[in-house]
């Protein structure tokens, strides 16, 4: 079969090929998958260079973290699943970028019936990360402000549409009047170029110097800080993203800022796992299950059909077009979702 492979740790355009590899397998628990289209990721550019990633990998090995598609065998305790279109988190979030992959069932959910392929693969991680983020961890009620971060990004243009739903007043941050146009067609509010303008000043002073009661930070970098300037006391400062951080949000805060502004860190993993590996745990792993993750689904789902969210598909390429596809999003080009078509398909 087809699939896009790493083929030695270096920048993406340069160890990105497409080349012919094995079929995969599922074992227990786990399903096979024709895969019609998979998604772009920042974190793919990380998997390349060989950067620090949840699941370390070393070439050759296949890209690709979620998929939409249709399951075509399945292991021990999930064979229920056969010839159901899926969407999925491929096993170990690699794999996903090829006609045929694997995942876990903690990581398998039906497909919204009303979404396309193409919407289908830009779903799963932006919307079901974004609800843990904002509904489940940080509580976003009616009426509060929400600062989004990375506003046009694919997680960002689900938090201002999740935020919106909510009942939550938007405020974004953007790198380009182009983006900046996005965001406010999804709703935000306010939006801010932080190329141009102190995201600081502006939130403060769009809310009287009381500042945002939650932060959805997709960027880390130089906006942690920055944030903290600007969070409301009881607010609640959310880490989802790290991608302007060097050490991919492994590096040093000043905790005690936090205690000076009287708000709070609110950390999200975007996983849904049943059983955690003891030395994983030990370490700090501690993911939400997936009977929570179906009623993320569930949640979104009924969100979906209202017509108040939908994913934003910014291009779509085929896997030959996929390295650089990725190269857009590491010069921060790239607005919404990549969607990579992979197999045939809606």
């Amino acid at each position: 079969m087809r699939a896009l492979q790493v083929t030695g740790h270096g920048e993406p355009a340069e160890v990105l090929a497409v080349r012919e590899v094995d079929v995969p397998q599922p074992g227990d628990g786990e399903v096979q998958i024709r895969v019609a289209t998979g998604a772009l990721n920042f974190n793919d550019i990380l998997r390349c260079r060989g950067g620090l990633v949840s699941v370390p990998q070393n070439p050759p090995f296949t890209l690709g973290m979620e998929v939409c598609g249709t399951v075509t065998a399945a292991g021990s305790g999930a064979e229920a699943w056969v010839g159901r279109r899926v969407v999925a988190v491929s096993k170990d979030a690699f794999g996903g970028l090829a006609e045929v992959t694997t995942a876990p069932l903690a990581g398998v959910f039906e497909a919204p019936p009303t979404l396309d392929d193409v919407a289908a693969a830009a779903f799963l991680l932006p919307f079901h990360t974004t609800w843990l983020a904002l509904a489940t961890r940080a509580r976003l009620t009616s009426g509060e402000t929400l600062l989004v971060h990375a506003g046009a990004s694919g997680l960002g243009t689900a938090a201002i549409q999740l935020g919106v739903a909510l009942g939550a007043r938007v405020i974004a941050t953007v790198s380009s009047p182009e983006k900046a146009e996005v965001a406010r067609a999804l709703g935000a509010e306010l939006v801010v170029d932080h190329t141009r303008e102190d995201f600081v000043e502006a939130v403060l002073g769009a809310t009287d110097d009381v500042g945002a009661q939650v932060v959805c930070d997709l960027a880390g970098g130089e906006f942690v800080g920055k944030s903290w300037q600007c969070v409301a006391r009881e607010g609640r400062y959310v880490p989802v993203g790290f991608t302007d951080d060097d050490q991919n949000g492994m590096t040093g805060r000043p905790l005690r800022l936090a205690s000076i502004g009287n708000f709070s860190i609110v950390g999200v993993l975007g996983a849904f796992v049943d059983v955690v590996d003891p030395g994983l745990r030990r370490f700090g792993f501690n993911p939400f299950t997936r009977a929570e993750g179906d009623q993320v689904h569930a949640g979104l789902l009924d969100l979906l059909s209202s017509g108040r969210i939908t994913p934003y598909v910014g291009s779509v390429v085929d896997l030959d077009g996929a390295a650089e596809a990725l190269v857009a999003h590491q010069e921060r080009r790239a607005i919404g979702r990549t969607v990579v078509r992979v197999g045939a398909g809606t």
